[in-house]
Formats: structure tokens, sequence, C-alpha cells
């Protein structure tokens, strides 16, 4: 691990002119750094104003002489902005300048480095603007360090120490973390997580998980969940895996939590988008009760080979001819198109052929207003402000899973947010 260290430059730099002599706080730090940390110095950053150029000049020299002798080029001397040096005690441009600095030794900047703040020179804004810094996140691998003046120093007390304020940051990360999980904004967890200073682990392999899941990216999930066998609820991969084996029970039920996520994040449109394929998927896994399909036809070819080696012989040519002859609600004839992928027509068309299906039909029926709204959506642009019958919609689609399948009301999304959010509460115990 190597330093990069950054400080203003104070008037007590390199050494204290009020008669003790004692080196400044950035001279203290470096000395320590190397002495006691045994790092490696990569790069000096000071930053002076117009009042302590001097000192800026003089402090590069006493840390190039002996007994510290670093090379010169490892020592940057950055004038600040004219605004600062004639109002050193303004915050904001404190902090400007510091991410000035910052940005300066990110260039530096390699794996397992670490960004030193030297939080006891300059003005206070400036000592401060550090510390405003790394609370906010800026600079995730870094420390804030202050010097104790040696003649106020009590016993057992460190003149060099550091004044991190990651306990802060942590609870304000967790919030944030936590805020995104509500909303199953996994994709921004991670990227906050990946920012923050908080243990990655199993946070990180059930964020991932749970981003895949959602993503209906069911292998990669399942790669992510697998090193977690041992630490978490073995649900977790037990449910992954029917959905990575295209269990349709288990896929249609994955639809309807995700369609009420839509919901939930008053995202309508998407959510129309999940209720038609929660219809479509439902009507495909009735068929395959009756016609046995070795695989849903996804092109052309395949739903030749579905027409002509499932639906014709079936039933001797009943379910044939029942097709032929099928009129839709507005009276005219369906006339199927049996090179082609059947639509949500067909399907339903299918499924009326079979009395035993009477309740399924009905049900999926009442999902027909919102596979409407849904087509105008996508082929109009139609804006969704709102869903009529919403009731009616969710009501039906419950029954259905209940009709089917063994249906539980709990959405396994929730379960899991719960599991993060314990994983996150316990980052904070320690620390309370």
């Amino acid at each position: 691990m190597a330093s990069i260290i950054l400080s203003f430059v104070g008037n007590q730099d390199p050494v204290s002119d009020r008669g003790t002599e004692e080196e400044g706080s950035i001279v203290t730090l470096v000395r320590y750094l190397l002495e006691e940390q045994k790092t490696t110095i990569k790069q000096i950053i000071l930053l002076y104003t117009q009042e302590t150029q001097d000192r800026a000049e003089l402090t590069k020299g006493w840390l190039e002489d002996e007994p510290i002798q670093l090379p010169g080029d490892l020592i940057q001397l950055i004038p600040v902005s004219p605004a600062l040096s004639l109002d050193p005690v303004n915050l904001l441009l404190a902090v400007n300048e510091a991410r000035k600095g910052i940005a300066t030794g990110l260039q530096y900047f390699s794996d397992g480095d670490q960004l030193e703040f030297n939080c006891s020179s300059g003005t206070p804004v400036m000592k401060s603007a550090w510390s405003a810094l790394q609370a906010a996140g800026y600079v995730p691998h870094s420390s804030v360090w202050q010097i104790r003046n040696p003649h106020k120093k009590q016993p057992g007390q460190s003149r060099v120490f550091p004044t991190n304020v990651d306990t802060l940051k942590r609870e304000f990360d967790i919030k944030v973390i936590k805020r995104q999980i509500q909303d199953y904004n996994y994709s921004g967890a991670l990227v906050t997580l990946q920012e923050s200073n908080l243990e990655l682990g199993i946070l990180k392999g059930l964020l991932n998980y749970a981003q895949c899941r959602i993503s209906f990216d069911f292998d990669r999930a399942h790669t992510y969940i697998k090193p977690l066998t041992g630490f978490i609820d073995s649900k977790w991969i037990t449910q992954i895996s029917k959905l990575s084996q295209k269990n349709q029970n288990a896929l249609i039920q994955e639809i309807y939590w995700n369609a009420l996520i839509k919901l939930n994040n008053q995202n309508y449109s998407e959510f129309l988008i999940f209720i038609s394929a929660f219809q479509e998927r439902f009507l495909w896994m009735l068929i395959d009760d009756k016609l046995k399909i070795e695989k849903l036809p996804t092109n052309g070819n395949e739903a030749s080979k579905f027409w002509q080696e499932s639906v014709v012989p079936f039933d001797s040519g009943g379910l044939s001819e029942y097709l032929d002859n099928y009129r839709k609600d507005n009276g005219y004839l369906l006339k199927p198109n049996k090179k082609q992928v059947p639509d949500r027509l067909v399907l339903k068309a299918i499924v009326s052929y079979f009395p035993d299906f009477k309740t399924f039909y009905d049900l999926l029926s009442k999902l027909n207003k919102a596979c409407k709204y849904r087509n105008s959506f996508v082929h109009h642009f139609e804006g969704v402000s709102e869903i009529k019958d919403l009731d009616t919609i969710l009501v039906a689609m419950r029954n259905l899973l209940k009709e089917k399948q063994n249906f539980s009301k709990d959405n396994p999304f929730d379960m899991l947010n719960q599991e993060i959010f314990k994983l996150l509460d316990d980052f904070l115990r320690p620390l309370t």
C-alpha cells in the first residue's frame, strides 16, 4: 500500500514560529506515516494560498532535506483559486479546492493505495473540507488525520490520530441502500455499496442475486447464490434452481411478483407488459397440460411442428376443427395461421375447447382489458398513468395461481429484502 498525502498549507508549516520550533502538522504526518505506519509515500499535494506560498515552498524544501529526504518530484505545490486566497474562511470555496486536489491525487491512485488528508493545517474551513468530502463519500479509500499540539497533548494521547467519519458515512450509506432496496433498485444499491466503505461478501452476493433474478437472468443469479450455500437460507437456491430449469409454475409466479413490483413503483406501462406475459404464459401452461408440448414454439418452423404434431391430431382432429370454426367476439372467424406462433387469441381459443378449463378461461378473460392497454402502450405509445379495474385484475391473477398451484402470499423479493436489511443492520450494530 502507498499513501497519497493531501493538505492545505498553514502558517505553522513546516515549523512553528511561536518560539517552540516544533515541526508543523504536514511534516509530522509525513514522519508518522513513514516511521509508524511503514507506508510508502507515492505523492504529496500541498494546496497554498497567496499568503502561504512561502510556507509551501519551505515545506517542500524541508521534506527534501535530511532526515526525511523525499525526492522533489513527489511533492506538488498547487495554488488555490484567487477567490479562496481572498476569502479563506469560505467553506464552499475550500471544499471546491480540496476536490481539485483530490482529482490530482487520484491520477496517481492504484488499487490498494490510500489518500491521507491532513486536517490540521490551514484555516478552520480548510481543515474541515477533508472531513466533509469523506463524509459525503467523495473518496472511499481515504483517512483523515489530525495532529495535536505537542504542548497540549495529555498522557496516553497520540500526537497523530485519525478522525475519520466512517461511522457517520456508514449510516448514510446504509440509509441510501435500504431506500434503494425498498424500491427493488438492486443495481443502484450495488453501485452505492461499491462506493461505500462497507464490507461486501454475502451482501454483495445477495444483491447480485436479486438484480439478476428480477431481470429474469436466472442462470447468472444461480452463479451468484451458489457460493453462499451454508451462509443463507437454502430456499433462495431452491427457488432459483426451479427458475433456471424453466419450471412453468415457478416462472408464472415470478412474473406475478415482478408485476406487483412494477405496480408498487407506479411503473404502470411495464406492469401491463407483465400482465400480458402472465396471461400468455398461463395459457401455454394449460395447453401443455392437455397437448404435452415438448417445446414451446418460438419461430415459424417450431410453430408448424406444433400445429401438425400437437393440434391437428388431438382428439382425432376435433381440436383443429373447433379452431377452424371458432368465432371471435366480433363474430368473425378466428382463421389461425398454422405457420406462425399462436397469439393470445388463438391460445385462448384452444383453452376454451376444454370444459374443465372454464374456471381458468373466465379468470384469464378478466385480464383482457389490461392486455389491450398494454397493446395501446406498445404499438401506439399511449401513456399510462392509471390502471382501470386494477382490483379485478389482481384478484383474477391470485385466483388463477391458487387454482393451479400452491401459492404463497409472501413476495420472495420482499423476503429477500428483509434478509439484506438484517445484514445491513449487522454493520451498524458493533458501532452503536
